[in-house]
C-alpha cells in the first residue's frame, strides 16, 4: 500500500516536471494546446492511483480493522460491566457500614455480591456480615438494598 502511494506521488511529480519543461519550450502560439495536453496528463497521473490500488486488499484491511474495532468495543463493554459491579458492591458495603454505625451495631467487615439482571444492570444480591447479628440492620438491608434475609449471612469472629 505504501509502495503504491509512493509510486503515485512520483508519477505526479514526474508529470508536473515534464509539463513544466514542455510549457517552457513551447512557443507562445502553441501554449494553449500544450496546456490542454498537460492538463490531461496531470489528470491521468492524479487518477492513476485508482488503477493501481488493489480493491480486494483494501477490503481485507477494512474487514480486519472492523473486526479489531469490534473486539476492542466488546472488551471495553466487559471491562465497564465488571467495574460497574465492583463500584456497586463497594458502595453497598459502605452503605451497610454507615447504617450499622448509625444503629450502634459493630461490624468487623461486610462483603456484598452483585448479580446481573435480565434487564441489563447490576443489583445487590447477597451479603456477608461479620459481627453480632442485628435484626434491625437486617431489616434495613432488606428494605433499602433489596437483599432478602435468606441471602444475608452473619458470622462472628469465632465463626458462629
Amino acid at each position: 500500500m505504501l509502495d503504491t502511494l509512493r509510486g503515485w506521488i512520483m508519477t505526479i511529480t514526474a508529470t508536473a516536471l515534464i509539463c513544466a519543461v514542455a510549457n517552457t519550450l513551447t512557443p507562445k502560439n502553441g501554449k494553449k494546446a500544450t496546456g490542454v495536453v498537460c492538463a490531461f496528463a496531470m489528470m491521468a497521473a492524479m487518477l492513476g492511483i485508482f488503477g493501481d490500488v488493489d480493491a480486494g486488499g483494501i477490503g481485507a484491511y477494512v474487514d480486519r480493522y472492523r473486526a479489531e474495532a469490534d473486539e476492542t468495543v466488546e472488551a471495553a463493554r466487559e471491562r465497564a460491566k465488571s467495574e460497574t459491579r465492583f463500584i456497586i458492591e463497594k458502595r453497598c458495603e459502605t452503605y451497610i457500614l454507615d447504617k450499622a454505625a448509625a444503629l450502634g451495631v459493630t461490624l468487623d467487615g461486610v462483603s456484598v455480591t452483585a448479580k446481573w439482571s435480565g434487564e441489563g444492570f447490576w443489583y445487590p444480591d447477597g451479603c456477608e456480615l461479620r459481627g453480632d447479628k442485628s435484626s434491625e440492620l437486617s431489616a434495613l438491608i432488606e428494605a433499602e438494598l433489596g437483599i432478602s434475609l435468606d441471602k444475608q449471612v452473619w458470622s462472628t469472629q469465632d465463626g458462629r
